[in-house]
Order: structure tokens, then C-alpha cells, then sequence
């Protein structure tokens, strides 16, 4: 007569094993993405930052300093520290045609996991018009001939 063998007794161990295993890789690639994902999002910031601080340069009567605190602010806003904002010129006039800011936002310090793989800082580089210089290009064209 025969005896009824249980093999799956002996596989308990090896599928212990393997989803061990198995699982391992599929967080660190998980990880691995949504890190990925949150350096895209801080790069995406910074440039986003350094855009809306040289729109509040463009307008009559902006400073300087209300061009800083708007990229300190939005950055604030999304938990994004240790910024440093850079406007140029460094006093905005009624002369100033173009300006530009720069905004450099270090990765240790924003990131969850990459300070230990990358290291250095994100910069975000707008330059616009100012909304003077359009004024005076307007001044600078001859008015069209009448026929």
C-alpha cells in the first residue's frame, strides 16, 4: 500500500526564499522610481520658481527684494529649503530691460534617499523683459507711413 506524501512541505522553505528575494528588488526599484520622481519634482520647482520671482521683476515699480521673497515663498510652500535667489541687476529701475533671476536649491536637505547617492544643487535660470522695455521699443519704432 502506498503513503499519501505531502510534497509541499519541503517547498515552504524555498518560496519563503524566493518572495524574500523577489520582494527586495521590487522595493528598491519602487524607491528607486518615486526618488526619481522627487528629484524631477524639485528640478521642475526650482526652474518653476526662478520663472515666477522674473515675472514679479517684469512689472513697474517691482525691487528686488519682493522678486526674492516670491521664489522663497513658492518654494516655502512645497517644503523645499535652503534656497538662494539671485536677482539681476541687484537694484531694479525704471531703466531696467531685462532681468533675470536665478534660484539654487541644494539636494541634501530636499531629497529623501538621494543625498546619499547624488549630491550638489539644482538651479533654476529665467531671464524676461521687462515690462518698461516694451514701452520703449514702441518709442524706438518709426510709426507706419500713411499712404
Amino acid at each position: 500500500m502506498r503513503e499519501n506524501v505531502d510534497i509541499s512541505k519541503p517547498r515552504q522553505g524555498a518560496v519563503v526564499v524566493e518572495f524574500a528575494i523577489t520582494m527586495t528588488v521590487l522595493l528598491m526599484l519602487v524607491f528607486g522610481a518615486i526618488e526619481m520622481v522627487r528629484l524631477s519634482m524639485l528640478r521642475q520647482s526650482v526652474e518653476y520658481s526662478s520663472y515666477l520671482a522674473a515675472r514679479k521683476g517684469m512689472i513697474i515699480g517691482a525691487n528686488s527684494s519682493d522678486v526674492e521673497n516670491e521664489a522663497i515663498n513658492y518654494l516655502d510652500a512645497i517644503g523645499i529649503q535652503n534656497a538662494t535667489v539671485s536677482v539681476t541687476p541687484s537694484k531694479i529701475t525704471d531703466d531696467t530691460e531685462i532681468v533675470e533671476v536665478n534660484v539654487t536649491v541644494p539636494v541634501q536637505g530636499n531629497s529623501w534617499v538621494s543625498p546619499v547617492y547624488f549630491s550638489g544643487d539644482l538651479t533654476g535660470r529665467t531671464r524676461m523683459f521687462a515690462e518698461r522695455a516694451a514701452a520703449k521699443m514702441t518709442q524706438a519704432v518709426a510709426p507706419p507711413a500713411t499712404p
